[in-house]
């Protein structure tokens, strides 16, 4: 059984190993202390073997890599010179995408947030992040150690949920508060799929469109407006893998038209829409970190 065919057929607080014991896969909820912004848990190990790659397409969303095993590399499309090696990793939202490579020997919980749940978290700009992420050791230095020694000692899946509960528990006593404008904000970018005009966002909120941009750039990572557009793709992209047309997602999401709709696409994901499908649909669609978003495609060799 192939590694793409993982997260879909995994409902949260159950496990998938393969036959061979090459992979195993685990979903999970965080505590309910930590909702709205922590959104959900993976725990992730592969066996040493070949090479395996990822594309990670912008979903709008921050993600966790909390790792107690070998690293792995990350790196923005078209941007090679900002690869880094990690274990642990804190990545923004970005509008680029990036490939993920792995030899196997990795073990780790990833976790999905909204945007300003990592701000509240770890009491970083997101803005300031470099692309693709930071080492999580270089916010939280010695604590990450601490943290992947009790992973590693845990004796299955639900424990090491539990381990992550209580981490992020602790980071969020220590940490900010996202301005309430802002998370209401993104709420309503979200419900509208990105298609809501900025200007009559910010002057619902009594806020000036400045201000908005500013809340935006520090809690969420991006501006307003790029993170509608990552949004409208999202949106695009759901409505392709249900089997809508090109032309049809365009009209649906907002697009000018269909010649728009493959500009974004290439932008945004680095494949038009129909390459973006094949490749996706080719993967089983099982790469994504998570049920509501589009954010993976698995590679070939």
């Amino acid at each position: 059984m192939s590694d793409s065919l993982l997260t879909r057929h995994v409902p949260a607080g159950r496990r998938l190993r393969c036959p061979e014991e090459q992979w195993e896969l685990a979903l999970g909820q965080p505590h309910a202390s930590l909702g709205p912004g922590v959104l959900c848990y993976r725990g992730f190990r592969f066996a040493p073997g070949p090479v395996r790659r990822r594309l990670e397409i912008p979903c709008g969303l921050a993600t966790l890599v909390l790792g107690f095993g070998e690293a792995l590399r990350i790196s923005p499309v078209g941007a090679a010179h900002r690869t880094r090696t990690v274990v642990s990793l804190l990545s923004p939202p970005t509008t680029r995408p990036a490939l993920g490579e792995h030899h196997g020997g990795i073990r780790g919980v990833e976790v999905m947030l909204a945007p300003w749940a990592a701000f509240e978290l770890f009491g970083v700009a997101l803005g300031d992040l470099p692309e693709p992420g930071v080492e999580l050791s270089e916010l939280l230095g010695v604590r990450v150690d601490h943290l992947a020694e009790q992973l590693a000692r845990a004796s299955g899946w639900s424990s090491r949920f539990a381990v992550v509960d209580q981490f992020l528990l602790r980071c969020r006593e220590d940490g900010p508060r996202a301005a309430a404008r802002v998370v209401e904000a993104w709420q309503r970018l979200e419900r509208s799929h990105g298609r809501l005009k900025i200007t009559a966002l910010a002057e619902s909120l009594v806020w000036s469109q400045r201000q908005l941009e500013r809340g935006f750039a520090e809690q969420l990572g991006l501006t307003p407006k790029r993170l509608a557009r990552v949004l409208r793709l999202q949106h695009a992209a759901a409505l392709l893998t249900a089997g809508r047309s090109p032309g049809e997602a365009a009209s649906s999401c907002g697009f000018c038209d269909q010649a728009h709709l493959t500009r974004e696409f290439t932008t945004l994901t680095g494949r038009p829409p129909l390459r973006f499908l094949a490749e996706y649909q080719s993967g089983g669609g099982g790469a994504d970190r998570m049920a509501s978003r589009i954010t993976s495609i698995l590679q070939e060799g």
